[in-house]
């Protein structure tokens, strides 16, 4: 959200569900082959959408646009997003049917004006790259007519932005709405590409839906779009994650600690010593750190083991000398290393390493006994 916003974005809300009888809604429909959802009423024939380009192209084509506007961003979080995925395509996160989909759209000048912007898009994407901790290959994929008048062009993008060797694939004419793309994809364990965030330079959508903006000489002018999901679908983001941690070898399997659904879990040894563990777990909370307690009845092995199937970095085992004492000892996931340290120093050192991410709440009930079990 951040990243879009501060590249002059405006987020937007828009349908899931579309009228097939817009011609320009039907043709840009057809780009995108049979994996459709469409059903038909008794007078309308409608499609889900696969992208938020639909809804946002009819906010551009409803809006004023100037020279002096451009570039104008409009960004969507799309919760849901559908694709007809065949039965045998569909595999865990990697391929889903419905999908949660970052999606930016930018309205440039010219096509020289899009090379710019698409160059600091494809900045973007690199950064999630850096910001998420994971490793993409990457697809520069271009016509032969765009790559024959832009081979320098697209040298320079490797070179400056992408900074490392890239798959340049050449196709003889558009299939698509598409002139040129980089793709970023992580790698699975079985060295299958997990498609991520893509910058897509598209020159037919303005036409096909009468988006135009107003240039120095007052003159209506059809602008050059960018297509741009920065990381990709959320699911897949996720699926890079898992997929890298289970080929990190010889370190704990763990999400990122700004990931961690717990970042730190609470293990009373017994009923006793839950008033203290309550005492913890607000001090923590009011820090800003998502942190739980398990009170449920288990032994104490127990609920360490499962605080160690969970991939809970931080673990805190309050018993009679913590009570005691007013302190708290850290068992650290990534190294095994436990620590005396006070909430404070605990919540210092999950902040310094969280710097810069997002943060959100616990999510569920606090204490473990009041979940629902599945």
């Amino acid at each position: 959200y951040n990243l879009v916003t501060e590249r002059g974005a405006m987020p937007v809300d828009t349908p899931v569900m579309y009228d097939l009888a817009d011609p320009a809604i039907r043709e840009h429909a057809a780009k995108f082959g049979e994996r459709q959802y469409r059903l038909k009423t008794k007078h309308k024939e409608l499609m889900l959408r696969f992208a938020c380009c639909f809804g946002a192209f009819r906010i551009m084509a409803d809006s004023f646009l100037t020279w002096k506007n451009m570039p104008v961003g409009i960004y969507e979080l799309s919760q849901l997003s559908f694709r007809f995925e065949r039965q045998g395509e569909v595999v865990g996160l990697k391929r889903l049917r419905a999908f949660t989909m970052p999606d930016f759209h930018s309205v440039c000048l010219d096509d020289d004006h899009a090379k710019e912007v698409f160059e600091g898009q494809v900045d973007m994407c690199a950064q999630t790259e850096s910001d998420l901790n994971v490793h993409y290959e990457v697809a520069f994929r271009v016509t032969e007519d765009f790559y024959a008048e832009n081979e320098d062009w697209v040298k320079k993008v490797v070179k400056n932005n992408i900074k490392k060797p890239v798959l340049l694939e050449v196709i003889p004419k558009m299939k698509h709405y598409w002139n040129a793309k980089v793709d970023f994809a992580a790698i699975d364990d079985l060295g299958r590409p997990i498609e991520n965030p893509t910058v897509q330079m598209d020159i037919q959508s303005a036409r096909r839906f009468g988006i135009t903006y107003l240039d120095e000489n007052e003159q209506q002018q059809y602008p050059t779009i960018l297509h741009c999901s920065p990381t990709g679908s959320l699911e897949r983001v996720i699926c890079s994650l898992l997929e890298k941690t289970s080929t990190d070898k010889g370190n704990k399997p763990s999400l990122p600690l700004w990931l961690s659904p717990t970042q730190v879990r609470i293990i009373p040894v017994t009923d006793n010593h839950l008033d203290y563990a309550d005492e913890v777990y607000s001090k923590l909370k009011s820090l800003n750190v998502r942190v739980d307690v398990d009170d449920t009845a288990e032994r104490l092995g127990k609920k360490i083991r499962n605080a160690g199937k969970e991939w809970i970095p931080y673990t805190i085992v309050v018993g009679d000398s913590e009570v005691e004492n007013n302190s708290i000892t850290v068992n650290r996931r990534d190294d095994d290393s436990k620590q005396e340290v006070t909430v404070e120093e605990l919540a210092d050192e999950i902040h310094a390493k969280t710097d810069g991410m997002p943060f959100r709440q616990l999510p569920l009930p606090y204490q473990v006994s009041k979940r629902v079990k599945f």
